[in-house]
C-alpha cells in the first residue's frame, strides 16, 4: 500500500477524499423561477416544472444554475409557450433569495 506524498495517509483514501471535495464544488443545482414561484431541483425536474407552470400561467420561466459554493445563480435559459431559449451570459440572482422563495 502506498502513501500520499502530501499528507502521509493511504493514497487511495486520499484520492477518494479529493474526489469528494471536487464533487462538492463542481456539482450544480438548478432553479426554475416564474414570477414569485421558485423550485430548486435537478435540470429535468426544473424543466418539467416550468412546462407545468406555463399551462397554469403564461409568464416566462427562467432556469438558473449555481454550484454549491456560489452566492449567485446565473440565468441559463428562458422557457415560454412559444420557445425554449438558452441564454449565454445571463444576469445573476442571489442564491439566498432563491432558496428563501
Amino acid at each position: 500500500m502506498t502513501n500520499c506524498n502530501k499528507c502521509e495517509s493511504n493514497a487511495m483514501q486520499c484520492l477518494k477524499m479529493n474526489i469528494l471535495m471536487d464533487m462538492k464544488f463542481y456539482m450544480r443545482t438548478y432553479f426554475a423561477v416564474q414570477q414569485h414561484k421558485t423550485i430548486n431541483a435537478g435540470w429535468q425536474q426544473c424543466l418539467n416544472w416550468a412546462h407545468q407552470q406555463l399551462h397554469e400561467n403564461d409568464a416566462p420561466v427562467h432556469l438558473l444554475t449555481a454550484r454549491g459554493s456560489d452566492k449567485e445563480a446565473i440565468i441559463i435559459a428562458e422557457i415560454t409557450l412559444e420557445y425554449e431559449r438558452m441564454i449565454d451570459g445571463g444576469r445573476a440572482m442571489s442564491v439566498k433569495r432563491l432558496m428563501n422563495g
